[in-house]
């Protein structure tokens, strides 16, 4: 049986779809690695029953507590005062600093690379900014 030249083409088209498809996903890897101090978080806080959180929940009222800016392709090293390994390390994201709308940081959005006792790193693997709350207890 004879190939036409069009089914040549349509095999081909499909090929480089699949290709296109498959490295468009995932975490490209790379990026920036920045270092995020206490200092860098003038609203963070510590409860008595040692819980961390990098800033408040919405409604925020003051300007200087807005979410931190959590870059695409980025991993952030995050300075905590627990002293002490987490043993719970969440993240919550949101599209507009002032947080509302956040949901919990899952998936390439918040990847948690490790924790020690006075630093966490987690990184934002998607081509998107979001906003972040980290919370750590």
């Amino acid at each position: 049986m004879a190939m036409r030249v069009g089914d040549s083409v349509e095999r081909l088209l499909a090929i480089v779809m699949l290709i296109t498809l498959a490295t468009g996903c995932g975490d490209p890897g790379g990026g920036e690695t920045i270092e995020v101090s206490l200092a860098d978080l003038p609203c963070q806080m510590l409860s008595p029953e040692g819980t961390w959180e990098s800033a408040p929940f919405p409604p925020i009222t003051d300007d200087q507590c807005l979410w931190f800016s959590f870059d695409p392709n980025t991993t952030y090293i995050f300075e905590h005062p627990l002293g002490r390994i987490p043993f719970d390390v969440s993240g919550f994201i949101a599209f507009g600093s002032d947080g509302i709308g956040a949901t919990s940081g899952s998936g390439n959005a918040f990847l948690i690379i490790e924790a020690d006792e006075s630093t966490v790193t987690i990184r934002n693997g998607q081509n998107q900014r979001f906003w972040l709350r980290l919370v750590l207890e």
